[in-house]
């Protein structure tokens, strides 16, 4: 019989699905991939990779957990210890500072709050990670920047759960531009049944090979274009000064 205890760790459906689309973008990936998971949280998505790629796969993995709750992060590197995970990782602290040592072939987080999200997918970028998976949270940076401005767009903004939702929306259209602009194939995708959650959306980019100048030169002008119509100035716009 199965035997839980609170030393068990149970992931919920979202996290098995972002595992499951993980282990699928990474089939094309090397035969030792080194993996980082940004914002981990209690890890269950890094425990279920990690187990996959080692014990499934038989891959010697190096995979990074990078989390600011030093009380979570000493739990989960005790897990790990216990499970003889060599190649599983957990360090306490700012992802911003965290140094990366050579080229991620994934990286991937499970609702980082808010500009944690951004963040994430800036560590992806900048470390020029093969596959970025990323389900954001709590959109509330452009939540409070949207303000009537005697546009056409204003009635979006007259009541909050409507507001609410097109930030949601928004906010992540222009991640999935920036990720674009910034040398990536780029999908949203539907985790599972939103009746499971509403933070049901992931974002993924798969690096690709390099685009015109003019495309590349048109994309950066939607992107300021709509940033404009709205008002905003988000997280990545100033990371890679877009506007």
């Amino acid at each position: 019989p199965l035997h839980v205890t609170p030393d068990v760790l149970i992931p919920r459906d979202d996290t098995c699905a972002v595992a499951d689309l993980a282990i699928k973008q990474a089939l094309f990936l090397d035969k030792d991939p080194r993996i980082l998971d940004l914002c981990c949280g209690k890890s269950y998505l890094s425990f279920a990779i990690y187990y996959y790629f080692t014990r499934i796969r038989g891959c010697k993995v190096v995979m990074d957990c990078v989390d600011l709750k030093t009380d979570v992060i000493e739990f989960c590197d005790s897990v790990a210890k216990k499970l003889n995970y060599e190649g599983l990782h957990f360090m306490a602290g700012d992802i911003r500072a965290f140094q990366i040592r050579r080229t991620p072939d994934l990286t991937v987080s499970l609702h980082a709050c808010d500009i944690a999200t951004d963040i994430v997918l800036a560590k992806g970028i900048d470390s020029g990670s093969r596959v970025i998976l990323s389900t954001p949270c709590c959109h509330h940076e452009m939540m409070h920047q949207l303000k009537p401005q005697g546009k056409p767009t204003d009635f979006l903004l007259e009541h909050s759960i409507l507001k609410q939702k097109f930030a949601d929306a928004a906010t992540d259209a222009l991640r999935c531009k920036v990720l674009q602009i910034m040398g990536y194939d780029v999908g949203a995708i539907e985790l599972i049944d939103p009746e499971e959650t509403p933070k049901n959306v992931l974002i993924r980019g798969v690096k690709r090979h390099q685009v015109s100048d003019k495309q590349l030169q048109q994309w950066k002008q939607e992107y300021k274009q709509i940033c404009d119509l709205l008002g905003v100035k988000p997280y990545l716009a100033e990371q890679y000064h877009l506007l």
